[in-house]
Order: C-alpha cells, then sequence, then structure tokens
C-alpha cells in the first residue's frame, strides 16, 4: 500500500483500501499474490509503487475458486502504468485460459501519466484481453469509489456491476472536462450512481447540463450499496449464485477449462515430509540429482519415471490427487545442460501430456544447452528446435519454477517464455538468470569491470527483478515449494 497518511486518508472517506476489501471478499488464508513485486523497484526517475497500486491474485469464496483483482487508491491513486497493464493482461489471461469467475474492485484514477525516458516497446493490451474473456467467465465488478478512463472502461465489461454510494465512474474527471469544455461539473454529477443505474433516468441525471439523449442510456449498475462493506457482502452473494458447471473436457480450446468449486486436499498420502532446503543446493556450482525433489513432490507410490538417462529427467505422478507431468533439468549430468537426447525427452513428454490432458510442471536449473564439438555434432540445436516446437503444440497447463539458474534458451525451451500461457511461474530466492552466467559471458566477450558488473547485477538480481517485471507470478522460499503448488492446483 501507499503508507501510513494515505492509508488513514483511504479511511476518512469510510473506505476501506485494496487489501481489506479483498481480505473481506476472500475465504481466510485462501488469497495467492500474483505479481507482488511489479513496482517494486526503482527505476531512473520512475518511483517505487508497490505491486503497481493494483493487487491481484486468486483465492476461494465459501471453497470455490475465482481470480481477483483490486484497485489500490493509496498508491499513486490507483492510477495505471505499464506494469499494471501487464498484470491485469496476466489475470485476464488467466481468466480466459482457467474459466474462473473473475472478480474485479476498481477505485483508480485511469491512466497514468507516462514518464518522458520511460522508452517501453511493447504496451500490454489489456481490454482486448478482457473482451477475450466475456462471454466465457463471469466478469463481476465493484466500483468502490472513483474510477477513471481506462479502469472505467473495464467496468462496462461487467455481467454484475456494484456501486458504492458516493463513488463514480467516467470517462473523464471533472478537471480534465471543464479543461476542455470549460463546464463546472461535480464527480457525482458526471458518474455518480444516478447516472449509470437501470432504469428509467431520474431528474437528477437528466438535467440542463447534460445532453438530450441521456436519457435513452439504459445504466450498468445492477446493485447500489451504501458502502464498501454492503458492496462486497453483494458480491459475495452473487458469486455464490452463479451455476456450477462440471468440468468441460474437449469442447475448449485447450480441453481444460472448468468452472466450478475447486476443492483443495488438504492432506496427501505422504509418509513424510523431507526439508526443500536440504534437497535443493543453495549455491549455483553444486551438483544434485533432481530426481530427489520429484520424489518429494510425488505422493507416495504414484511416481512413475519415463526418462533419467541424461540432461532432463521426465515423469508423471500425483500431487494432492492432481495428475502432473514433470519435465526437469537434471543437474547431475552436464551441470544441467540441456543435450540432444534430454531435449528429446522433454519433447516426448510434452506429447505424452497432450495426448492425455495432463497439466505439466517445468523444473529449471541449467546454465544453457549442451557446448562444443560433440554436442552441436549430435544436432543439440535440432533437438531445442524440436522441443519448442512441442511446446509450440502443446495448448494444456503448465506450471513453471526456475529451483537455481535458467540461463540463455533454458528460459524458452523451459517454459519461461514472458506471457507464454503458463497458470502460473514461481522461482526461489537464489534463482539466477540472463544469456550466461556473469563470470563466463565476461570472460567470452572480454567485458571491461564496469560491464561485468552489469552483468552479474542482472545474474545475482534474478528472481526478483524478474518478478518486478512480471516473468514471475512471486518468488517462493524453498520450504513454500509445496504449498505454492498446491494452490497452483485450483487453477488447473
Amino acid at each position: 500500500m501507499g503508507g501510513e497518511q494515505r492509508v488513514l486518508a483511504q479511511h476518512a472517506k469510510g473506505r476501506l483500501t485494496a487489501r481489506e476489501r479483498l481480505e473481506m471478499l476472500l475465504d481466510a488464508g485462501s488469497f495467492c499474490e500474483i505479481g507482488a513485486f511489479v513496482g517494486s523497484i526503482q527505476r531512473g526517475a520512475l518511483p517505487v509503487a508497490p505491486a503497481d497500486a493494483f493487487v491481484m491474485g486468486h483465492g476461494t469464496i465459501n471453497g470455490r475458486a475465482l481470480l481477483v483483482g483490486a484497485e489500490d487508491a493509496t498508491v499513486m491513486g490507483g492510477t495505471i502504468g505499464v506494469g499494471t497493464l501487464a498484470k491485469r493482461l496476466r489475470l485476464f489471461d488467466l481468466a480466459r485460459r482457467t474459466g474462473l469467475p473473475l472478480v474485479l474492485l476498481l477505485d483508480g484514477a485511469g491512466m497514468r501519466t507516462r514518464h518522458p525516458n520511460d522508452r517501453t516497446l511493447f504496451i500490454p493490451d489489456d481490454l482486448s484481453a478482457l473482451a477475450a474473456v466475456k462471454g466465457s467467465s463471469p466478469i463481476i465488478v465493484g466500483v468502490m469509489g472513483t474510477c477513471a478512463g481506462h479502469g472505467a472502461i473495464t467496468a462496462t465489461f461487467a455481467d454484475h456491476l456494484v456501486m458504492v454510494e458516493g463513488a463514480a465512474l467516467f470517462g473523464a474527471g471533472p478537471p480534465l472536462v471543464h479543461a476542455l469544455t470549460g463546464m463546472d461539473v461535480s464527480a457525482h454529477e458526471l458518474g455518480g450512481v444516478q447516472v449509470h443505474s437501470r432504469g428509467p433516468r431520474s431528474s437528477e441525471a437528466t438535467s440542463s447540463n447534460l445532453p438530450t439523449n441521456a436519457a435513452n442510456y439504459e445504466g450498468i449498475i445492477d446493485f447500489v450499496a451504501s458502502d464498501d462493506q454492503g458492496a462486497i457482502a453483494e458480491l459475495i452473494e452473487f458469486f455464490g449464485s452463479l451455476p456450477v458447471r462440471e468440468e468441460n473436457v474437449g469442447d475448449s480450446p485447450d480441453g481444460s477449462i472448468r468452472l466450478g468449486p475447486r476443492e483443495l486436499p488438504l492432506n496427501r498420502k505422504k509418509r513424510s515430509d523431507v526439508d526443500i532446503r536440504e534437497i535443493v543446493p543453495a549455491d549455483s556450482v553444486t551438483q544434485w540429482n533432481v530426481l530427489s525433489l520429484i520424489e518429494e513432490i510425488a505422493d507416495d507410490d504414484t511416481l512413475e519415471v519415463f526418462s533419467n538417462t541424461g540432461s532432463v529427467v521426465t515423469a508423471r505422478l500425483l500431487f494432492f490427487g492432481c495428475e502432473l507431468v514433470v519435465i526437469a533439468n537434471q543437474p547431475a549430468f552436464l551441470d544441467g545442460r540441456l543435450e540432444s537426447d534430454g531435449a528429446y525427452a522433454a519433447a516426448g513428454a510434452l506429447e505424452f501430456a497432450s495426448e492425455s490432458n495432463t497439466p505439466v510442471l517445468l523444473l529449471a536449473d541449467s546454465p544453457g544447452l549442451a557446448v562444443g564439438i560433440e554436442a552441436e555434432a549430435s544436432g543439440v540445436l535440432s533437438a531445442a528446435q524440436v522441443l519448442l516446437s512441442a511446446q509450440r503444440r502443446f495448448t494444456g497447463s503448465t506450471i513453471h519454477v526456475t529451483l537455481r539458474r535458467s540461463y540463455g534458451d533454458i528460459s524458452a525451451l523451459m517454459g519461461l517464455a514472458p506471457f507464454g500461457g503458463q497458470i502460473c511461474t514461481l522461482a526461489l530466492p537464489g534463482a539466477r538468470l540472463g544469456e550466461f552466467p556473469a563470470e563466463t559471458a565476461s570472460e567470452a566477450v572480454r567485458n571491461s569491470g564496469d560491464s561485468a558488473a552489469v552483468l552479474a547485477h542482472t545474474e545475482f538480481g534474478g528472481a526478483v527483478d524478474g518478478a518486478e517485471q512480471l516473468l514471475y507470478d512471486s518468488v517462493i522460499a524453498p520450504n513454500e515449494l509445496i504449498s505454492a503448488l498446491r494452490s497452483t492446483m485450483r487453477l488447473l
């Protein structure tokens, strides 16, 4: 949030903060946040913006799963920056892929003024992504405060729209209206509940200040609440009234979209739990056997290993009763460098997962492709292309975890490409990224000391820096891996 003073100011208006609203909306302890690190790193003149003024993730209401997003008015007025757009695009894409209901709590001033030095080449198109959700997943919106511009358009996609008395919804606020038209008008007159409520227009809504065709506007608000608490109670009630559909396998493009309760088992068949910190080395150079981690992820007596003879381990298992195909780099072989046999094994596992409609868990820990005369003669590049093509054909659900290293092409080969359709991307805190390890890259291109320092910063800041750019949904401690994966199961 935006600090104590801004929280107090929000409360003084009789409004809750974004996180307080989500806490009231969702079952206790069910919220899993996505993109918490976005906006957390100061880049040039751009200020730090916690969660980039948009708190989002997934959780449950009375045990039923949903996706949620809440504009945070205490951070830069709840405005929408490039990072916020990326988060909204990610959330809406998840709604489309999973078929889960989407609840949005709006309380923001629209698009953020961009800094002249912000040379972003790609501006995420979240509204088109939301349009793709419309009609396939329920969209439920609460207008909790003043909502302008981009965010206001978002509200119009709602299948059920709740608005709090005193809130406002408009394309442009009073200052901009005055600057463009010379008209002095209040936020209430521009877009209060009397303007947007369904049914006949009141005399207030059709005053002489408004065009005559205002009487033809049918309105979009389905319920007016007296305060935040009332609005959230209505959102919960409406959510509970949504019909529950059975699994819809085969009818949807990826064959895995479901809508309904996602009850996660509290326990699983596991004789004992091992400390993950004793399995995954904290450093990046110690070789270790990834099969030991896969065995810990698997429910007892459910692990079926497909391949464990090269740089990749592939297997099938049950995790809390959910079937998964696992593809993992094997640091015990060639330090995890992907060679031809490993790439073909991974591609074969993806083909199996596609045919059986099974979600895939990708565990990355590799410094890159195998190198040298033998690697090139074995066709490692062609094998990599086969793996990438298999990924392209796979339209099911994927989960990516960077355990220690994801250098060079490994990010793409192990399913870490940004907005690559993953339902979840996670990293352990020590995860390192980059084209090469910093020391190797510096030596290879004979970089200066300053350049080497830049490479090292990119490498060692990998997990948090990647999460700030939404490459990862979250950075988790090793001992949080099992619980994080379990929570992700509600998205399958």
